[in-house]
């Protein structure tokens, strides 16, 4: 137990570029997460295969109120 408080007595790794300041981890954090987003993108839909066409009307639904004066 003393270890794991020793860990996080311990400042984290920090990359700085100019005014930008920011944490390893956060960084990977959100490098995962770009990687997650594209990879929704670019990937098939599970079960997503060619749908069947719909069926093609060959001539006009009846009017169930009859024939129009």
């Amino acid at each position: 137990m003393v270890g794991a408080a020793a860990a996080l007595a311990d400042s984290g790794s920090y990359l700085q570029w100019g005014w930008f300041s920011i944490s390893l981890t956060n960084l990977l954090i959100i490098a995962g997460m770009v990687v997650v987003f594209v990879l929704a993108l670019l990937l098939p839909f599970p079960g997503g295969g060619p749908a069947e066409p719909a069926p093609v009307q060959t001539r006009a639904p009846a009017d169930p109120d009859g024939p129009r004066p």
